[in-house]
């Protein structure tokens, strides 16, 4: 009877250890910079206990469309937080969800694996996948990237204007001079920022591409901004649902690539893009640069 009764204390108190390691027991998620599909990511996790320190916990994630995922914690902290990561590779634009989230562990004697499930709802923009436009991709297309020359710093030389700052612009084009007479944010802008950039027009979407198709052509309107950005030229694209006018900052290329990760084709049947009249530039076909992009690959 005293073996039984030792034994029998063994499994109260294992079960309690068990169960005070997951009580108030959460998780919050967060990626490691943007996501895109086709490309590894990594998702950053806090793993945040109550009044009770968990120990050697499992986090095992669940995700739409992609497989579960299990990360070990050894040790939280009472009304502390431990740091994990797993990697993920989403296989397509939109969201990346995350379903829930399971925490178990066999703390203390591993007689017993308690578990608990968080439902979650938890979702991240998946950027359209990008792929490298070369140099000369724009050059047989008769554009030229940028007008500025290689023995040049910045994005431009002559000051053409002074405008109140927009979310975006980069610190070095700020008139602190300015900014402090004024008690806001001024920026100085460029003669060469001041130009009227390149603007690429989707007039219609396809109606007779396939699925795999339309992500294809997704990923290149993408990739163009991103080339374009990349070379110091403002971007405007013209699309059935939206139009961009031209501009070079971060934000605008954020905003373009949250609208191409989110846009549905299908959602948009007989929508036709409209270049604001009072704009005076020419559009670059994309389906034409498409088309050419495919034929040199």
């Amino acid at each position: 009877y005293l073996m039984l009764g030792i034994l029998l204390g063994f499994i109260v108190i294992s079960g309690f250890l068990s169960d005070s390691g997951l009580w108030g027991i959460s998780s919050c998620w967060s990626p490691a910079g943007s996501l895109y599909a086709g490309e590894k990511a990594v998702m950053e996790c806090r793993v945040l206990k109550g009044w009770f320190p968990g120990v050697a916990v499992t986090v095992e994630s669940t995700w739409t469309g992609l497989p579960s995922q299990a990360v070990f914690a050894p040790w939280i902290t009472a009304k502390g937080s431990a740091a994990v990561s797993i990697h993920v590779v989403p296989k397509t634009r939109g969201y990346l969800r995350l379903e829930s989230c399971r925490y178990s562990t066999c703390f203390p004697f591993g007689l017993f694996r308690k578990s608990h499930t968080q439902r979650l709802d938890d979702r991240w923009i998946v950027f359209p996948r990008l792929r490298p436009l070369p140099l000369e991709f724009f050059a047989r297309q008769g554009k030229r990237p940028s007008r500025d020359s290689s023995s040049r710093q910045g994005l431009g030389a002559v000051p053409f204007v002074q405008r109140d700052y927009r979310l975006g612009d980069a610190l070095r084009q700020m008139d602190w001079k300015m900014s402090a007479k004024r008690q806001r944010f001024i920026v100085k802008e460029m003669e060469d920022d001041a130009n009227e950039g390149d603007l690429f027009c989707l007039s219609s979407w396809p109606v007779r591409l396939t699925e795999s198709e339309t992500e294809s052509l997704i990923s290149f309107i993408a990739s163009l901004a991103f080339a374009v950005f990349e070379r110091s030229r403002p971007f405007g694209l013209a699309m059935p649902e939206r139009v961009f006018r031209p501009d070079m900052s971060r934000y605008q290329l954020h905003q373009i690539f949250e609208f191409l990760a989110l846009v549905d084709p299908r959602q948009s049947p007989g929508l036709t893009a409209r270049v604001p009249a009072g704009w005076g530039m020419r559009a670059a076909d994309i389906l034409d640069l498409w088309a050419s992009a495919n034929h040199e690959n």
